[in-house]
C-alpha cells in the first residue's frame, strides 16, 4: 500500500510540474498571436484614416480661394410662370398735379418683390436676368438695370407658380392697383414655357469673404 501511495504521489507531482512548465509558455504564445492580430487591425485602420484624410484634402478648395461669384454663375433657365407687361399708356398726358404718369425704378422694384413673394424662382426684366445683387435704379431720364438702360414697355418674366404670383400682384392697395390709378397699364399672362437668359455679369465681393468653418453660422 505504501508503495502504491508513493507511486501515485510521484505521478501527481510530475504532472503538476509539467503543467507549470508548459502552461505559461502556451499562454505567452496565445498572447503573441493576439497581439499580432491587434497590430494588423490597427495598421488597417491607420491606412483607412490616411486614405480618408487624402480624400478630404482633395475635396476642400484651396485656402486662398476667395469664392467670388463669376460670370455665368446663373445659367439660362426655362419653365412655366407669369408674363407681366407694364405700359406707360398715359405717359404723354399731364395729371392734375402737373406730372406725367411714367413708371419709376421703385415701381418696377416693387413688382419684382411682389413676384418673389408669390414664389418666383427666376425673374428677368426686358431680357436682363435679375439676381440677388441686381440693381434697378433711376439715372436721369432712364431706368438702369444692372447698369444698362431699359425703356418702356417693361416686360417681366417670372418662372414659378403663375396663379400665386398673379394673386399677389392683384392684392388691394398693391403696386399694380397704384400704377393703374395713374393710368399705367399692367397686364399679366400665365405662360407654360418661359425662357430666361443666363446671368452675364455679377459683381464680386470687395469686403465680404468666406468665414472659417469653425466660425460659419447657418440659419435654422
Amino acid at each position: 500500500m505504501a508503495a502504491i501511495i508513493g507511486a501515485l504521489i510521484s505521478v501527481q507531482y510530475r504532472s503538476q510540474a509539467e503543467s507549470h512548465k508548459f502552461g505559461p509558455s502556451r499562454r505567452v504564445e496565445d498572447l503573441v498571436v493576439l497581439l499580432k492580430g491587434m497590430e494588423k487591425s490597427n495598421k488597417q485602420l491607420s491606412d483607412q484614416v490616411i486614405e480618408l484624410q487624402e480624400r478630404l484634402s482633395k475635396s476642400r478648395p484651396p485656402a486662398d480661394l476667395k469664392h467670388e461669384p463669376t460670370a455665368g454663375t446663373y445659367p439660362a433657365v426655362v419653365g412655366p410662370g407669369l408674363l407681366v407687361t407694364v405700359t406707360e399708356t398715359a405717359a404723354q398726358n399731364k395729371l392734375e398735379d402737373g406730372t406725367s404718369a411714367v413708371v419709376h425704378a421703385e415701381d418696377l422694384l416693387k413688382i419684382v418683390n411682389e413676384l418673389r413673394s408669390g414664389g418666383a424662382e427666376a425673374i428677368s426684366l426686358n431680357g436682363r436676368r435679375l439676381l440677388e445683387t441686381s440693381e434697378i435704379v433711376t439715372a436721369g431720364q432712364h431706368i438702369m438695370v444692372n447698369k444698362a438702360p431699359v425703356v418702356a414697355p417693361y416686360t417681366l418674366q417670372a418662372i414659378g407658380p403663375a396663379d400665386d404670383m398673379k394673386n399677389t400682384l392683384a392684392l388691394r392697395g398693391g403696386v399694380v392697383e397704384y400704377l393703374q390709378f395713374y393710368g399705367i397699364e399692367v397686364k399679366t399672362k400665365p405662360e407654360e414655357a418661359l425662357e430666361l437668359p443666363a446671368a452675364k455679369e455679377m459683381g464680386g465681393f470687395k469686403f465680404a469673404k468666406p468665414a472659417p468653418p469653425d466660425q460659419a453660422k447657418t440659419n435654422t
